[in-house]
């Protein structure tokens, strides 16, 4: 991974996400005193949704693991000569929300679909992530996990080593005291001190969380922007997975593995509703919307 080679696995089996190999060590073993910043070293197989994208032999930015043949990550990442070099690499279906804001980082997200799928066999080591329900709302001082092999300071180098911090989601009023504006498609997560945080190379990662004690790990953020890195009361602010569940749906059409999700058909649904508007319930996609 620390070279970015992506490794084939099979992840049609959708019911295995979200559940990474040492279990115990992930549940257990982190410590909010040591030091992403503020992390520790990862064990192999902790995390094993988390992709590193490289440009140029350099790390840049990161993204999870959704299916066999897509990647999620931030808009952000992805200028238009990255996007141009990307085609090489990933397929023809390479999208960013066609409402991002490159000034604001409002709908910092972005899918990449690989050239080709990863072939049949599963490993212990490379798995799907869960995404959560359109409805996911997850309550003040929820753990979560930020990952990946970014700076681990804000002068620092970048640290070629896979570093994971626990971070705490605070509530939208407390994000906003720290940053203004804040679109109801972010999510802040941090430590008062700032301890514990994303930083540059981080960007695209996942904030991943368990909605309940020994459950699956679900999607609930991806690394988007913030004040520095690690600063006192400024965390770090995340794109709002949930938010887009039905515009991925959509996006991914008839790739998507069906066979294993539950099939959710909106109920008023209209081909005039409005475009690609993650937010509106009645979203209308090309196919039924289907969540985990």
């Amino acid at each position: 991974c620390e070279q970015g080679t992506l490794i084939w696995v099979n992840l049609f089996y959708v019911a295995a996400c979200g559940q990474p190999t040492p279990l115990k060590r992930v549940i257990d073993s982190i410590h909010p005193q040591d030091r992403v910043v503020g992390g520790v070293n990862a064990v192999e197989g902790e995390w094993p949704w988390q992709v590193s994208l490289h440009f140029s032999g350099h790390l840049y930015c990161a993204a999870s693991v959704i299916t066999n043949e897509w990647l999620i990550s931030a808009a952000h990442c992805f200028s238009r000569e990255l996007t141009n070099t990307l085609k090489t690499s990933f397929k023809h279906r390479f999208m960013n929300f066609s409402y991002y804001n490159a000034r604001t980082f409002d709908y910092d997200v972005a899918l990449l679909q690989l050239k080709k799928a990863w072939p049949s066999g599963l490993t212990s080591y490379i798995q799907p992530v869960c995404l959560p329900s359109p409805s996911q709302a997850l309550t003040t001082n929820h753990r979560c996990w930020v990952t990946g092999w970014g700076y681990r300071s804000e002068q620092g180098e970048r640290d070629r080593i896979y570093s994971i911090a626990e971070v705490s989601v605070l509530s939208q009023s407390e994000c906003k005291r720290a940053y203004d504006p804040v679109s109801p498609r972010m999510l802040c997560a941090g430590v008062p001190t700032g301890e514990q945080d994303a930083c540059r190379g981080d960007s695209g990662g996942p904030l991943s969380c368990r909605v309940s004690e020994g459950g699956r790990w679900f999607l609930t953020g991806i690394v988007s922007w913030g004040s520095g890195c690690g600063r006192p009361n400024f965390p770090g602010v995340y794109t709002r997975v949930a938010k887009f569940i039905y515009w991925i749906n959509r996006a991914h059409g008839e790739t998507w593995p069906k066979h294993r999700l539950t099939c959710v058909l909106a109920t008023s649904c209209s081909q005039s509703t409005s475009g690609l508007n993650p937010e509106n319930q009645n979203f209308c996609p090309v196919h039924s919307v289907y969540k985990l």
